[in-house]
């Protein structure tokens, strides 16, 4: 049954100009609507370009190093890493530079948590707005990974010099960068949809998620190459969909042979399939309630 919807109030929680995009729109709410309504998200796209823009601006505001915390995370955590793993525990490095290895695995896994930590509250954090107009809700998980692609082409373009630096080159791989870059895209908004949702039923997963980040991070090849991993748990192991996104990005980088199985390749390719799928699914049952659930 379509849902009434009124036009936004002057609310000092919601920007301006995300109140007059949201406000222009004649509004029905179809939620009979299928699991993943293309067509509707192109109807509603000026309230998403409102939504990343607002996020663009807020992220680094009234901070002292600004947009520099781009790139001081990954460059501080792969020097505590060449320290630590490199040096002292002499971790293999696929014959690369383990300065370059360990940032590499960075640049995915770091876009990957950002979006996993602003997705967890951006149902909760725009309740207001939720709850005043219509619009596709799957536009605010998907506006934090559009607005993180910032932070990642950044961090893509450090990584093209330190490949300068190392003189070190994919070759014809590179034009497959891309197909990895939209894998990584999809797993860290199937992820984050699910967390979004979940944090909103219950609120200690924003406590736990912290937590939960750090264990995989130490289960992802990020500081050491996936070879390390026993052969009897390698494909248990890269049902983490993260694998198959570090293990493609390596590859079409650098001149390394792929360090997993095509087995395990298509394991982590099905888990980020199914995380995905899953996901969309789970959001489009909960969409017609989120406002109501938000209400503290």
């Amino acid at each position: 049954m379509p849902a009434k919807i009124g036009v936004i109030d002057a609310d000092a929680s919601i920007p301006a100009s995300l109140r007059r995009t949201a406000s222009i729109a004649s509004i029905h709410a179809d939620f009979t609507a299928p699991v993943l309504n293309v067509r509707e998200l192109w109807a509603y796209r000026e309230v998403l370009y409102a939504l990343v823009w607002r996020d663009i601006k807020v992220r680094y505001a009234q901070t002292v190093v600004g947009v520099g915390w781009v790139v001081l995370q990954p460059v501080l955590t792969t020097a505590v890493l060449t320290l630590l793993a490199g040096r002292w525990m002499r971790a293999p490095a696929q014959g690369l530079s383990y300065s370059l290895f360990a940032y590499s695995g960075l640049v995915p896994w770091i876009y990957f948590t950002h979006v996993l930590t602003k997705s967890s509250v951006c149902l909760l954090s725009n309740n207001g707005l939720l709850s005043k107009a219509y619009f596709p809700r799957l536009l605010l998980p998907l506006s934090t990974a559009i607005a993180g692609l910032v932070d990642l082409f950044v961090t893509i373009v450090i990584l093209g010099l330190l490949m300068i630096y190392h003189g070190t080159a994919g070759g014809f791989r590179l034009l497959l960068l891309p197909c990895c870059l939209l894998l990584l895209i999809m797993v860290a908004i199937g992820t984050g949809i699910w967390i979004a949702v979940l944090n909103l039923y219950h609120r200690d997963v924003a406590h736990a998620l912290p937590f939960a980040t750090q264990l995989v991070f130490f289960m992802t090849p990020i500081a050491y190459p996936s070879s390390l991993v026993p052969q009897s748990w390698r494909l248990l192991y890269s049902l983490n969909p993260m694998v198959g996104v570090i293990a493609c990005f390596r590859w079409a980088l650098f001149a390394s042979p792929l360090d997993i199985s095509l087995l395990q390749l298509t394991a982590s390719m099905m888990a980020a399939v199914v995380l995905v799928v899953s996901g969309l699914f789970y959001f489009s049952r909960k969409e017609r309630i989120l406002a109501d659930v938000g209400i503290v």
